[in-house]
């Protein structure tokens, strides 16, 4: 539930920021950036800060990550506060979320294995008390796209009622509200590398973490590959990131943006629920097509420019279009699933003291994925217009997870694979 409330607040605020910048700047290249402030940040500090999930209890820290965040947003919620005094305050909620990610992550991997160990009987070194990490991490990203899905439904209405400020205080009362119940709710469990007993000592273990993190990066092919599906996923935030520009390129009213936001989301909820009960085998062979057809309806807006010439023609036809960019939009959000089964493999390829540091890592590198795509798709839409800039990334992330998936196919058919297989 702390999840479901957090992440609708999230949307609230991610719309009124949109809506600010926009409205102060006229520009769609500062609305792309905005949005990509919540993606690019974690690069900074978020390979180191993922470390930290193993360092401390992991409960303890989801919790202050949470009320930091809400102190931040709080700052950002002051009236007429100055762009980039917005743009500081998304980069920080964003850097927050890399070691919250890594130990939500690492959480929901332990309380799975916990149950299979102590209610199926699972010995605790069987491979086997991970078979629920899969299924479990698409139930909670299905939840959190339910969270989506409500706060952006009338996200862009509740803003334009409100006002910015009041929406950005509602983002508050839901981290604050999370974070109770986090601390209520979740059974503390002990920080499985430790805590190191000095500041130089514990920054010097967060390196030998992210070192060895890096290492399985370098060493394991699987690993590699599953690392670039999930960076690869960050063409499909091209439509988000200019989503008020496009519409009012649809000619369609502001409302329309919530919506539109929503679209995606209620591809993920579909598709998350479908791939929740696929057998692992089918899930790890379905990634590379579904990473294809998640960019590929972006591909799709080449035909945006005729939409908007018969919009001109006939302004009562925008809804029309609009339901076809959220058809496209909704199957894009469905096959970019593919993503959870790629963190579920690559997280159970790596041992307990280092998972929240794969988890906090595999975030940063989703984020920065969506960061780049978003940044790529404002700047493009500043001299171009955003449905071609959509086309544009989408295009070039089908050419990239074309390439991304043949590779992954190849290494399942490896002799070696094989081998472990019939093992």
């Amino acid at each position: 539930m702390g999840e479901l409330g957090s992440v609708a607040g999230d949307q609230l605020a991610k719309v009124a920021v949109a809506l600010l910048v926009f409205d102060r700047t006229g520009s769609a290249a500062w609305t792309g950036a905005a949005y990509a402030a919540n993606f690019l940040a974690p690069l900074v500090a978020g390979p180191l800060l993922a470390g930290l999930a193993d360092r401390y209890r992991r409960r303890e820290l989801m919790v202050a990550c949470l009320l930091l965040q809400a102190l931040f947003v709080a700052l950002m919620a002051i009236p007429a506060a100055p762009i980039a005094f917005l743009f500081a305050g998304t980069m920080a909620v964003a850097l927050l979320q890399v070691p919250f990610k890594g130990a939500q992550g690492a959480v929901v991997r332990q309380i799975l294995a916990d149950y299979m160990i102590g209610e199926r009987g699972v010995e605790p070194d069987d491979p086997a008390r991970d078979d629920l990490n899969g299924p479990g991490r698409a139930r909670l990203v299905m939840l959190r796209e339910v969270g989506q899905l409500a706060g952006l439904g009338g996200a862009a209405a509740v803003v334009l009622v409100i006002g910015t400020s009041w929406a950005l205080t509602a983002d508050v009362a839901t981290f604050v509200a999370a974070a109770i119940l986090l601390r209520s709710g979740l059974r503390d469990r002990v920080a499985p590398a430790g805590p190191a007993s000095s500041g130089g000592s514990t920054v010097a273990s967060l390196f030998t973490q992210l070192r060895t993190a890096a290492s399985l990066v370098r060493d394991d092919q699987a690993v590699r590959l599953l690392v670039g599906f999930i960076a690869l996923i960050g063409c499909t935030a091209a439509a988000d990131a200019v989503i008020v520009p496009l519409v009012a390129e649809l000619g369609a009213p502001r409302w329309v943006v919530g919506p539109l936001l929503a679209a995606d989301c209620v591809g993920m909820v579909i598709g998350a629920r479908w791939l929740e009960g696929q057998p692992g085998s089918r899930k790890t062979r379905w990634m590379g097509p579904m990473a294809v057809l998640s960019v590929l309806p972006l591909a799709l807006f080449w035909l945006e420019p005729a939409g908007t010439a018969v919009v001109a023609r006939d302004p009562g036809s925008w809804p029309w279009l609009v339901i076809g960019v959220g058809v496209l939009l909704v199957i894009s959000g469905a096959c970019s699933n593919y993503y959870i089964a790629a963190n579920a493999d690559l997280t159970e390829r790596v041992a307990d003291s280092v998972a929240g540091t794969a988890n906090g890592l595999t975030s940063t590198i989703l984020r920065a994925g969506q960061g780049i795509g978003a940044i790529t798709a404002g700047a493009i839409a500043q001299f171009s217009s955003a449905g071609m800039a959509v086309a544009l990334v989408g295009s070039l992330g089908v050419l990239l997870t074309g390439a991304a998936g043949v590779q992954w196919r190849r290494f399942q058919r490896s002799p070696q694979v094989r081998s472990t297989a019939q093992a």
